[in-house]
């Protein structure tokens, strides 16, 4: 019983040590050695380089102390420059949860080929960032289709919508040298300053990279947000959708004099953001 308790008592412990107050990342991971890598530190501003090599012994332990270091961080997503290195690579499981080993997708050169016009906005907040601190929110696309190879270089091409979409986008940004906070409105900005602040004054490095290169943020799909309170548009296609659904529905009543369909009322979104950080 003793044992039992002392057990408990010290991964109560490690639980309270994992993150401190200020949200500072642990400073060590089980089974690597590897740290996350926080702002203002250069390699999260530059363009990551393709992955040439897969299938060797080396590339497999980085993916897999990737994905370790995700979820002992509390993440749904990790990407490669957030370790240190400037490589297109990132992993993610955007259930956060270990026990959804299914989920766990390893993404390596990676392609945004399409992007909605539809969008919504979420509070993201970002490891590298010291996750609730620089939290805010987000323009995503609902939906987007990619290209990416896996650890084994399999060519994979597919549609995501949702959460996942929105944890692909994410991660994606950093291995372009994007962070989460570049697509805030001026407001959101400023208010994280001070936090930001901070992170750059214990950096003690005299090569901090504090903005993304200007013609990338130029070209941020979707565009970062106007303002404060900013209201995503009706895109016409999904009203015609939602029209045509509902026609549908009617047609069905009509022909076979039963109860019609249930409207979109009852669709929920995400809740307050995000439950985890990536």
């Amino acid at each position: 019983e003793n044992a039992s308790e002392e057990n408990a008592s010290e991964e109560n412990a490690s639980e309270e040590n994992a993150r401190g107050e200020d949200g500072r990342n642990p400073s060590s991971f089980d089974g690597s050695d590897m740290t996350i890598t926080e702002y203002p530190h250069p390699v999260l501003r530059r363009m990551g380089d393709d992955i040439l090599e897969f299938r060797t012994r080396e590339f497999r332990q980085l993916c897999k102390e990737m994905m370790t270091i995700m979820y002992q961080a509390s993440g749904v997503g990790l990407a490669a420059p957030q370790v240190g290195l400037s490589t297109r690579l990132f992993v993610y499981n955007h259930l956060g949860d270990p026990d959804s080993s299914n989920f766990e997708r390893i993404v390596c050169n990676p392609k945004i080929l399409e992007y909605s016009e539809e969008v919504d906005v979420e509070n993201e907040g970002c490891l590298s960032s010291r996750s609730g601190c620089c939290m805010g929110p987000v323009s995503r696309s609902v939906s987007i289709m990619v290209e990416y190879k896996t650890e084994e270089g399999s060519l994979v091409r597919r549609r995501l919508t949702g959460f996942e979409a929105r944890v692909f986008q994410h991660e994606y940004d950093h291995i372009e040298g994007i962070l989460h906070f570049d697509r805030f409105c001026t407001e959101d900005r400023e208010g994280i300053q001070p936090q930001l602040n901070a992170l750059i004054q214990g950096y003690k490095k005299n090569d901090a990279v504090l903005e993304p290169d200007v013609n990338r943020k130029a070209k941020l799909q979707p565009m970062p947000l106007p303002r404060r309170g900013w209201i995503p548009p009706i895109i016409e296609s999904v009203v015609e959708s939602v029209v045509k659904s509902k026609l549908k529905g009617k047609s069905k009543k009509d022909k076979k004099k039963t109860s019609g369909g249930r409207g979109f009322g009852g669709g929920g979104g995400f809740g307050g953001g995000f439950g985890k950080s990536k």
